[in-house]
């Protein structure tokens, strides 16, 4: 039996699917949240119930903080810094880079061991060989917390900067919801027909499947920089088939907002004189100007 005891705060789907599991592997667990009645389910599950954070973090080696945002983090971290000297702080409330980086700096100001993390999974993945968490910041603290860290998941440690988890993070959920944003547009010119969303959803995912391999031609490509029109196709070519799933969707009585942002970088590459170019070029729009 784990000779440690985890303080979750936060319990909602994830923080509860995180203290089951936590359970489940022998773990002493207290809890707490905002809304107390949450507690109440894990208290009989044999969850330790904690009235206050304080309570809650002076009864754990480790804390695991689940909470909404960044503002619900340091709210409740703040006032508790001399609290939770002495024990491992592991932040998985999903944050930004920048916000994750100035946690770990109040942390080190303050003395604090302290991880910051990032959920790759749902719920209900928690525990599973599919779940994968991303850490990053202090090294001895995933050393020291790893035994906890990997009864949830894959424990991923990302490096000593301390924002890199949250902007893996950031970058993939980036690419989940643009993939989503597709079967969106994708279900609504479908359904003018009288096809079922589930109907579309089943083609797309043969559909999608069959073209992820071309992820790591894209990915050598932009590494190098050379965007050579003879391994893909250009810009001129692109913006000609975006053209037609717009005019496609309008001509359906379906909006093509969620198609006309990359219409525009297409436009504005092929006006400065990169039409020849592969259309994945489209990369170099993208850096803040």
């Amino acid at each position: 039996m784990p000779n440690q005891t985890v303080a979750v705060l936060g319990l909602g789907a994830m923080g509860s699917a995180i203290t089951e599991r936590l359970r489940d592997t022998g773990y002493a667990t207290v809890v707490w949240n905002r809304t107390a009645a949450r507690t109440a389910p894990h208290a009989a599950a044999g969850s330790r119930a904690a009235a206050t954070v304080a309570e809650a973090v002076s009864a754990a080696d480790t804390v695991l903080v689940v909470l909404f945002d960044d503002a619900s983090v340091r709210e409740h971290l703040d006032p508790l810094a001399a609290d939770l000297k002495g024990r491992t702080v592991v932040n998985l409330t999903t944050t930004t880079p920048d916000q994750a980086r100035a946690t770990a700096a109040w942390a080190a100001e303050h003395g604090l061991t302290y991880l910051d993390g990032a959920i790759m999974a749902t719920p209900d993945m928690i525990g599973t060989p599919v779940a994968r968490l991303l850490y990053s910041g202090d090294r001895a603290a995933y050393d020291g917390a790893r035994a906890v860290l990997e009864v949830l998941g894959a424990a991923d440690y990302e490096g000593e900067d301390a924002g890199l988890a949250s902007l893996k993070d950031m970058a993939l959920l980036t690419a989940m919801y643009q993939m989503f944003a597709g079967f969106m547009q994708a279900a609504a010119m479908m359904r003018t027909v009288g096809v079922p969303a589930a109907d579309t959803a089943a083609e797309i995912r043969g559909w999608l499947g069959a073209l992820l391999p071309h992820l790591d031609h894209f990915g050598a490509e932009i590494d190098r920089g050379d965007f050579d029109p003879a391994r893909g196709q250009d810009v001129e070519f692109t913006r000609a088939a975006i053209g037609s799933l717009i005019t496609a969707a309008r001509g359906q009585g379906v909006s093509a907002v969620l198609l006309e942002p990359l219409m525009r970088q297409l436009d504005e590459l092929s006006a400065t004189g990169r039409g020849g170019a592969d259309w994945i070029s489209v990369i170099d729009q993208l850096p803040v100007r």
